[in-house]
């Protein structure tokens, strides 16, 4: 059965209308279009904003972070905070990869990847995770998000890129992806998180679990091999007993994981 623990909360940063004035045009026209349509937007009318904006990797460059720490899969940027709304700027190394996740209060929303990207989601029925389509991104694609998704994305290639993502609700919220599900299927375990969706989140990073999860082999064998792929790079930095500790599990329940 789920069982669930203490929460906290994290507040968001603001950013003055004098550093907007110093967008990029296209991002300026992204900010008022979102800000002039209906406090609710469907996932199709996101998207169709997003991909009508013509955003392009350069207006991103300022809110790059492939320097980001190598505990983290990938580098997360905040754009802009409305009402009901937020833009963020993801950056994807060769290897980076989300963990399973959702979007926490977001009930519309879109992303556009200015990469290659593997892109897969998720159904979660009975307490039972299960991968319903791979969906992968090409260059510039821009994909609908609506409350429902559960996803993961990362990059797969020798190269890095830039993501953009907008995430939306009907009421006013300073926190609208806080909360977010991670799915650790190692630990067996749904973790809610007010910060980035990683692999292996440290537990100052949790705000509580439901523990029982389970999943269909398929997705069992991802999570355990990208998992353990992230932890393998971290190890690589810093000695962490604990992690040391998730990789000898990892390589019992796959024996071809080096």
């Amino acid at each position: 059965m789920l069982k669930t623990n203490n929460s906290h909360n994290l507040h968001r940063q603001n950013i003055s209308s004098r550093q907007i004035d110093s967008y990029p045009r296209n991002l300026r026209c992204l900010i008022h279009n979102l800000e002039h349509a209906a406090d609710f937007l469907t996932p199709a009318q996101a998207k169709d904003i997003l991909s009508k904006t013509n955003i392009s990797p350069p207006d991103l460059l300022p809110w790059a972070d492939f320097n980001h720490p190598v505990t983290d899969g990938y580098g997360r940027k905040l754009l802009f905070q409305g009402k009901n709304f937020e833009i963020m700027v993801m950056s994807w190394l060769p290897g980076d990869f989300s963990a399973i996740h959702d979007h926490g209060s977001a009930q519309w929303g879109a992303v556009q990847c200015f990469g290659m990207a593997d892109h897969y989601v998720y159904s979660f029925t009975e307490g039972i995770l299960t991968t319903a389509k791979y969906s992968p991104y090409n260059f510039g694609m821009v994909h609908a998000v609506d409350r429902t998704l559960i996803h993961q994305m990362g990059n797969p290639g020798d190269k890095p890129f830039l993501s953009l993502h907008v995430y939306g609700c009907q009421e006013i919220s300073d926190s609208i992806t806080a909360n977010a599900r991670v799915f650790d299927l190692l630990e067996g375990s749904i973790q809610f998180t007010d910060g980035g969706v990683f692999f292996c989140l440290p537990e100052s990073q949790i705000n509580r679990r439901i523990n029982g999860l389970k999943a269909d082999r398929e997705t069992l064998r991802r999570h355990h091999y990208l998992m353990g792929d992230r932890i393998k790079l971290i190890l690589k930095t810093q000695h962490n007993a604990s992690l040391e500790q998730k990789l000898i599990a990892l390589r019992s329940l796959l024996p071809d994981l080096i």
